[in-house]
């Protein structure tokens, strides 16, 4: 396979529009977040002239101002067998650190891979001010720096930022937050990671050699009681950087408007006093930190997923649970979805965990562009499916997935939307980034339930599940159980009901629904009589004691009320059905 130098100058005797101006690329990536990186690299080394934009100036992305300190690859199951998920540029970026990094290592590392690429300019301090587009192509952008303001064209562009700079002056539509899930404006917890000196590193590391450590660590964590109401601490853990510090991560504040600055600038803080009294905590109940003193905080928050944009294709919970492998796959991931963004508590709220599912090139083709690409938690998502699909190892693959597209679709004289539309070009595409070093392999994986071994999408309660999964209202663990034949109390159905009025029809939900079905809030038993009044109540549908399983009947599917029973337990594969079919009745 020609590339490289070689390939270029293969090219330039058979293709004269190689021939490109001075601030003219085949490809320009705005970004360098890792994702950006990737994509950069990849397309530079099909030979093709690539341009990287950042607003920085240097290369760290949020790896350097979050103080992420730890990376590990997603592991896929498929026909039965553990995969790794994350490969190339992933591996060339992370593969070198036994099991921690510190900025320093990860920024030296990324000026390497960057420097060894002739097809590669990179430029610095810069922003965006302008775009040009034309019948939904974009042809150049404006952009400003402290030299003044150029003009750069390209066949190709990818948007590597976070919050979308190039998106956003092209009018893309997006949604902030969970404004998809009925909750506008509510945006996923900020991560803080500390850094933490004095510590005993070397007892630290001979402790997790013989002991269950981490375990003991992550307990201690967990039981320390936190001074501010919007902190949580979850998953904690800890890497070593040197022979006395270490970063602690799973610092986390709740309910921080991301746009505001005054929230955000509080929230940190916030953030940082917590973890000041976590470092005085940790001092008196591990004799490793005996001595540790509090170092510093990031440069700034980690935002895990901020804004999503409109694509082509909108990858959903459903696709994740189903496990889908998409004919235009580019990626894979098996990320959790995790709707622990919800709570204020210390715990996961895993809603689904996949065995593997495939990343679809819909998802980050901009719907009102033709050759631009987006990648990171920003893609076309739900803000719930990007707990799963926007996690750092897969923004990264997806990232050098993106620099190859672009490369093929310009060596193919074709667009990128022309590619989606493609479909008998999918299989060419996609060898094409096997050869790129992106991993991708066919497979059928579905989620299995129990003991019966039953395919959870073949379930007759399927249909309600994936309805409530896709608001983060239910939670299958990472066992994926749901619980399908286990007995309820009154509570669970009460408070599931008031849950998905607000996140599926928020205009609807009153203080009266709120007070009616706080009445039932308790430990009992939920019967097929209780389950009865309390939809009907619900449904302001008058009823008596002897007639509300009949008048339940008439009311709803009689696949969920024919096995009903007055005093007999209703089980929770029914206690799903009814929850969603009662917010369709109460829908006007």
């Amino acid at each position: 396979v020609l590339k490289g130098s070689v390939f270029q100058k293969h090219l330039k005797m058979i293709r004269k529009d190689l021939d490109f101006e001075g601030h003219e690329y085949a490809t320009i990536i705005i970004g360098s977040e890792p994702e950006g990186i990737a994509s950069a690299l990849s397309c530079a080394r099909t030979g093709l002239k690539t341009l990287l934009i950042t607003q920085d100036s240097d290369l760290g992305g949020y790896i350097t101002s979050g103080k992420i300190s730890k990376m590990n690859p997603q592991k896929g199951t498929i026909k039965g067998k553990r995969v790794s998920l994350n490969r190339g540029i992933y591996e060339e970026i992370f593969g070198q650190f036994n099991i921690g990094f510190s900025s320093m290592e990860y920024e030296t590392q990324i000026k390497n891979l960057l420097g060894s690429e002739e097809n590669l300019e990179v430029v610095y301090d810069s922003t965006i001010t302008g775009v040009d587009i034309e019948n939904e192509v974009l042809l150049g952008i404006t952009v400003q720096n402290p030299e003044g303001t150029s003009y750069y064209k390209a066949r190709n562009f990818i948007d590597a930022t976070l919050e979308g700079s190039l998106l956003k002056l092209c009018k893309t539509p997006y949604i902030k937050g969970s404004a998809d899930l009925g909750l506008r404006e509510f945006y996923s917890p900020v991560e803080f990671n500390f850094c933490v000196s004095e510590v005993d590193t070397a007892a630290l590391q001979k402790s997790q050699k013989t002991t269950n450590f981490l375990d003991d660590f992550q307990l201690a964590l967990l039981s320390y009681k936190k001074i501010k109401p919007r902190t949580k601490i979850v998953s904690p853990t800890f890497i070593i950087l040197n022979e006395n510090e270490i970063v602690i991560s799973g610092l986390q504040v709740y309910g921080v408007d991301v746009e505001n600055k005054e929230d955000l600038e509080a929230a940190y803080k916030e953030a940082e006093e917590e973890a000041i009294m976590l470092t005085a905590y940790l001092k008196n109940v591990v004799v490793a930190f005996e001595n540790c003193k509090y170092k510093e905080g990031p440069d700034r928050f980690f935002i895990p997923e901020y804004l999503h944009y409109e694509g082509r294709y909108r990858l959903t919970v459903e696709d994740i649970m189903e496990n889908r492998n998409f004919k235009d796959g580019i990626a894979l991931c098996s990320e959790q979805v995790d709707a622990s963004k919800f709570t204020k508590e210390n715990i996961e709220y895993i809603v689904v965990n996949p065995h593997v599912y495939s990343i679809p090139l819909g998802s980050i083709i901009p719907v009102n562009l033709e050759n631009v690409l987006m990648t990171g938690s920003k893609a076309s998502f739900s803000s719930l499916a990007a707990t799963s699909a926007g996690n750092i190892p897969t923004r990264i693959t997806v990232g050098e997935s993106a620099g190859l597209i672009s490369a093929y679709s310009f060596l193919n004289k074709t667009s990128i939307l022309q590619l989606l539309n493609q479909p008998e070009e999918f299989e060419s595409l996609k060898k094409y980034l096997k050869r790129g070093g992106v991993y991708l392999d066919d497979f059928s994986e579905h989620i299995l339930i129990g003991e019966t071994q039953e395919k959870l999408a073949e379930h007759p309660a399927y249909p309600y599940i994936k309805v409530l999964a896709e608001y983060g209202l239910i939670t299958g663990g990472a066992d994926n159980d749901f619980q399908l034949d286990s007995q309820v109390s009154q509570e669970l159905l009460a408070v599931l009901l008031k849950n998905a009025i607000i996140k599926m029809a928020p205009d609807l939900y009153t203080l009266e629904i709120d007070g009616l079905l706080t009445k039932y809030e308790n430990k009992d038993i939920l019967t097929g009589k209780t389950a009865a009044s309390m939809i009907l109540d619900l449904l302001s549908i008058q009823w008596e004691d002897g007639n509300v399983l009949n008048i339940l009947k008439e009311v709803l599917p009689i696949q969920l009320t024919e096995g009903f029973k007055a005093e007999e337990p209703v089980a929770m594969d029914i206690v799903y059905g009814l929850a969603v079919e009662a917010v369709k009745l109460l829908k006007p």
